[in-house]
């Protein structure tokens, strides 16, 4: 028997079981036309011989109401189906980068970069790590990290984000693993528990579509997060670190660092500044000062160093400039002594002023 006729009848097959209802796109209850909703039975060798693009593709029926409808009137899909409507996370301000002429993965980010269309949605357990929706063999890091960095410690690359969340870092956001650095601000319950990607990023209304497919608010993030000194702080300033972060614990005296009123309250510097989100190579606590990608807003201090030294929770030095005062250092914790009021021990030094915000380049994304 020829290869094809081979694969075609164990193609067929196969079937009843992919036509099975809860099967995804080839569940016939939802698709009554089968493949050809979305397959030309002709097209170019060695390609997924679609219709149209891949993204164009998708809108047919996860366009929103209007688009479901046409699709219902051209027979593509049952009345009772309800895709999830992506084009509303489409049109916001910060998006997902794709190609929308792409027709496969292979010619750029598309689609089916995330997703497997074959099969049906990937289930999650309760808690815990997220598998991913492309593959459920691989967990949801893995995934965003085949874009996004994937080397972890072996290399230095900005692209690399995979760095951030494993040792030897000193310290991270528990994406791959947990870690052993328990803040004493989390939320009740949250403690040694790890979080995934999408905690963060993803659509930021309630209703939205799951997924990083859209935000209104920068870097893809589910709830607002101010980056830029200046702001002020709010709850809903920093509703994203307050989703896992009680307010009340990180800005009370008895913090392990007590000086997070006085910076982010009274000289309304932003957490970014003193903290990256994914992780610290160098410093515990996820503090960012003597890498690569310290922000505008902290310069060297008056000696020329920029250095944060940790001695132990709730201890360290601080070596730099910041909101218009020279640290050289500042200590703090057991055995320094608090500084007098107003003064947080500085002495005059110069101050660079935060840059404005704006889109640039995602620093974070490998070259395809």
């Amino acid at each position: 028997m020829p290869r094809a006729a081979v694969i075609a009848a164990l193609w067929f097959a196969s079937w009843p079981a992919l036509a099975a209802p809860g099967a995804g796109h080839v569940d016939r209850s939802q698709l009554p036309a089968g493949c050809l909703t979305c397959h030309q039975g002709h097209g170019q060798s060695n390609s997924p011989m679609l219709r149209v693009p891949q993204q164009e593709l998708c809108l047919t029926c996860h366009g929103g109401q209007g688009a479901r409808q046409e699709a219902i009137r051209r027979g593509l899909l049952k009345p009772t189906a309800n895709p999830a409507d992506i084009s509303r996370a489409l049109l916001l301000p910060y998006q997902h980068p794709m190609d929308p002429l792409a027709t496969s993965s292979r010619q750029g980010v598309t689609c089916t970069s995330c997703h497997a269309p074959h099969r049906g949605a990937t289930v999650n357990p309760s808690g815990g790590k997220k598998l991913s929706p492309q593959n459920p063999r691989k967990f949801e890091f893995e995934l965003c990290e085949s874009c996004h960095g994937f080397q972890g410690a072996l290399t230095q690359s900005l692209a690399d984000i995979s760095r951030y969340f494993d040792y030897p870092s000193q310290s991270f956001h528990p994406v791959h693993r947990p870690s052993s650095n328990r803040s004493p601000s989390l939320r009740p319950g949250l403690s040694g528990k790890e979080i995934n990607c999408t905690d963060c990023h993803g659509s930021d209304a309630p209703q939205g579509p799951k997924g990083p497919h859209g935000s209104s608010t920068r870097f893809l993030l589910r709830a607002p997060y101010t980056t830029t000194d200046g702001q002020g702080e709010s709850p809903e300033a920093y509703a994203l670190c307050y989703r896992c972060h009680q307010r009340e614990k990180v800005l009370s005296p008895q913090s392990p660092f007590p000086y997070h009123q006085k910076h982010v309250v009274d000289e309304r510097a932003s957490c970014a500044t003193c903290h990256n989100g994914h992780g610290s190579p160098n410093n515990r606590a996820l503090i960012r000062f003597g890498e690569e990608t310290t922000l505008a807003g902290v310069a060297p201090a008056a000696s020329g160093r920029l250095q944060f030294l940790s001695t132990g929770p709730g201890q360290g030095s601080c070596f730099l400039t910041c909101h218009g005062k020279n640290h050289d250092p500042l200590s703090y914790g057991p055995g320094n002594p608090p500084p007098p009021p107003g003064t947080l021990g500085h002495s005059p030094g110069k101050f660079s002023p935060p840059s404005p915000p704006g889109l640039g380049i995602n620093p974070h994304l490998r070259p395809r």
